[in-house]
């Protein structure tokens, strides 16, 4: 496949949101990536994966957390 290619594919650019462990008051946590090809069905969604030792939801040494979409919403700015 060739960088043309790559960039004629329409794409989505999927934001993950989720509240991080900390107490008394969590704090909202976001990644982002752009996704080529993107069916726009939660299906579609990928599993991602996050450090969870920085975000106080997992220790040191098995840190390693996934986020699974559970909605999609559309942006409002770009309807």
């Amino acid at each position: 496949m060739t960088k043309a290619n790559i960039l004629r594919r329409p794409s989505s650019k999927l934001e993950y949101i989720w509240l991080d462990g900390y107490t008394p008051t969590a704090n909202l946590r976001s990644k982002t990536k752009i996704e080529a090809d993107f069916g726009g069905k939660l299906k579609d969604c990928p599993t991602w994966s996050f450090d969870g030792s920085s975000t106080l939801q997992a220790d040191g040494g098995s840190s390693d957390c996934l986020l699974k979409p559970v909605a999609i919403y559309p942006d409002p700015a770009r309807t």
